[in-house]
């Protein structure tokens, strides 16, 4: 299933949203996000092309490192055991997590969502997101420690135009069409999983989505302040200790959150597992076919790629 762009649910965050905590916190070094394209591709994606996504992991994080950071050869070399290092733990650790959570909502599936459920699985994807996001800051950390000087200027010359860029797109927004763009984009993403909705599908998800707080400005404004801290951090020679422990507190505790974006996410929250419920209770048979195989082919994906595989002990 494709994955609604945290640009049109507002990039607004929550500690208790992780999808939009991502969307909010992050600040599009490709690297750091690793782990985070890692759940993305898994949570969202519904399909087989997670075990190529995923075998091929290792080559995707060393381009965007490359690319996005400037790194130099002996920088890569420095950094690749790491890498490497935290994809087999990833395999090992994360996985039967992963798995878990889509054998948990193929089950909610058959059942029929309902608020008790929706609660779990919320619950369990948060954890998943601060799993992978702590993975995410271990790999970016050393390679932030051991950019050099010019690269530390690229670095924050790149945040400075695409915080001109989000301003401007900021500007020039049209809200009511961003509700009409957000409402598309989840039924495409929806109708990965279950097949074509019909119209009155198709307004419940405009409905509940037209519901979800506008908290972008605010996003951008969170966003450029945290990127200007990281900065800061690196042209002060900050130690790698020093760096996990500012990107951990951003990217995985959400520390410093403003108020109004921990709102926002709670809401976008609440109206996501709405969609669920009502969704699900509206899914005729063939669309109840359709997803129960998908869940049921990532789930055992999600086993293959173990290579001892287990199903890890969700609990509500």
């Amino acid at each position: 299933m494709r994955a609604p762009h945290p640009r049109a649910d507002t990039r607004g965050s929550s500690r208790g949203s992780p999808s939009i905590q991502a969307g909010a916190s992050a600040w599009r070094i490709r690297l750091a996000w690793l782990a985070a394209a890692l759940i993305l591709t898994v949570l969202l994606s519904g399909c087989s092309r997670v075990t190529l996504v995923y075998n091929t992991a290792d080559l995707f994080a060393r381009q965007y490192a490359s690319d996005y950071l400037g790194l130099s050869r002996e920088q890569m070399d420095r950094w690749e055991p790491r890498l490497t290092l935290a994809l087999s733990r990833h395999r090992a650790e994360e996985l039967p997590h992963l798995a878990a959570f889509f054998d948990r909502t193929l089950q909610a599936s058959r059942v029929g969502f309902d608020a008790t459920g929706m609660s779990c699985l919320s619950g369990k994807f948060r954890d998943l997101y601060r799993r992978q996001a702590r993975l995410a800051v271990e790999l970016a950390t050393p390679l932030l420690a051991d950019l050099r000087p010019s690269q530390i200027g690229a670095l924050a010359r790149k945040f400075a135009e695409e915080a001109a860029e989000d301003r401007a797109d900021l500007a020039k927004r049209d809200w009511s069409w961003e509700t009409r763009k957000r409402a598309r984009r989840y039924v495409r993403s929806i109708e990965d999983w279950t097949g074509r909705l019909s119209a009155e599908q198709g307004k419940i998800v405009a409905e509940v989505t037209a519901r979800m707080p506008d908290a972008e400005a605010a996003v951008v404004d969170y966003r450029a302040r945290k990127r200007g801290e990281l900065i800061s951090l690196l042209e002060n020679g900050a130690s790698e200790e020093r760096i996990g422990v500012f990107m951990t507190a951003w990217l995985v505790d959400f520390a410093d959150l403003p108020e109004e974006l921990e709102r926002a996410g709670e809401t976008i929250e609440s109206r996501i597992a709405e969609l669920f419920i009502r969704l699900g209770a509206s899914l005729d048979d063939p669309q109840r076919a359709h997803l129960d195989q998908r869940l049921r082919q990532l789930r055992d994906d999600l086993m293959k790629l173990q290579r001892q595989p287990r199903l890890a002990l969700l609990s509500c």
